[in-house]
């Protein structure tokens, strides 16, 4: 099995010198490092070369900042190998995570994904793994292999970030390339292979997240309720609810062969993120669509509940 870690860089020359050294002390080596570049200097390359000769590294500039997604596209089109890692530029991997994820890979499995353990900018601990921060600690409880009701999860929300994740050449194919949606590059691949029932699951830490205010997200925080309201608000100012009822409609156009019930779930989730994003109107209009989605059952089945219900209420941007 060919082993390809595709990396996505920005401005990376400060961090992604950990995360390459963490590639050259894996039980189980890559045989394909693919880096593209979004950079608008040559910082990163010059930090990159020089590990060009103890890793086998492709590194491409791009001629045009991609953004997040595309440059993750233009990263993972350009591997070649049988397994392809998603890789954060400032991430540092334990030394046994390609070992552990391929072993699943080699299996028959389509598509792994594992925890992280979330660190300061340092590099020092925070105290809880990506998958707690993002209401997921359950899951480090399940055995390794199979994960059940997947399609449901990621239809909430997608337990993993790409940084944790692996699929198949085959898997990949089908896949890409990726929707031309902001910040979604992994989210698509959670509930395209959540879709087919593809992912399997290394319920360990194999790697440690990095957070820091250079970051492309938010993953991997844990919020105050104060840090709630502040991301319940930014949101509905980020058009959350419109891209994602187009990333959904993208995984449907690409997958037209799913199972009917998949699709009427798929479809019924992609309806409520349609409808929310239709609130943005005077307080009294919305009503009737909140009381719909309530009625329906879509903000407990598709999110969070409650918590919803009142962004929906008094945080739409009509009231901003």
């Amino acid at each position: 099995m060919k082993v390809s870690v595709a990396i996505a860089a920005y401005r990376g020359e400060k961090w992604i010198g950990d995360q390459l050294q963490s590639l050259v002390e894996q039980t189980r080596l890559p045989d394909e490092v693919v880096i593209t570049d979004d950079s608008p200097d040559d910082a990163t390359r010059r930090e990159a070369e020089r590990f060009s000769g103890v890793l086998p590294l492709r590194y491409v500039a791009n001629p045009i900042r991609l953004g997040v997604t595309g440059n993750f596209n233009a990263a993972l089109s350009l591997t070649t190998g049988d397994a392809v890692f998603l890789c954060d530029q400032d991430d540092v991997w334990y030394p046994d995570k390609i070992a552990a994820m391929c072993g699943h890979l080699s299996i028959g499995g389509a598509a792994v994904f594992c925890d992280s353990d979330v660190t300061d900018a340092g590099g020092t601990p925070a105290g809880f793994t990506h998958l707690e921060s993002r209401g997921y600690g359950v899951l480090r409880r399940l055995p390794e292999g199979m994960w059940r009701d997947q399609l449901a999860a990621c239809c909430r929300r997608v337990p993993a970030a790409g940084h944790d994740m692996a699929l198949t050449r085959e898997l990949l194919d089908r896949l890409l390339p990726l929707p031309d949606l902001p910040f979604c590059h992994d989210t698509y691949l959670g509930v395209a292979a959540a879709a087919l029932g593809a992912w399997r699951i290394v319920p360990r830490s194999l790697g440690t997240f990095r957070r820091h205010g250079a970051s492309a997200s938010g993953a991997g925080a844990k919020m105050s309720w104060r840090g709630q309201w502040r991301a319940a608000r930014e949101s509905v100012r980020g058009r959350s609810f419109a891209w994602n009822a187009e990333l959904f409609s993208a995984v449907l156009d690409r997958l037209p062969e799913l199972d009917p019930a998949v699709r009427d779930q798929l479809y019924a989730r992609m309806r409520h993120s349609r409808a929310r994003a239709g609130m943005d109107v005077p307080f009294l209009r919305r009503l009737p669509a909140i009381w719909r989605e309530i009625c329906s059952g879509n903000y407990v089945r598709f999110g969070r509940g409650w918590k919803n219900v009142v962004q929906d209420l008094f945080f739409r941007e009509s009231d901003l």
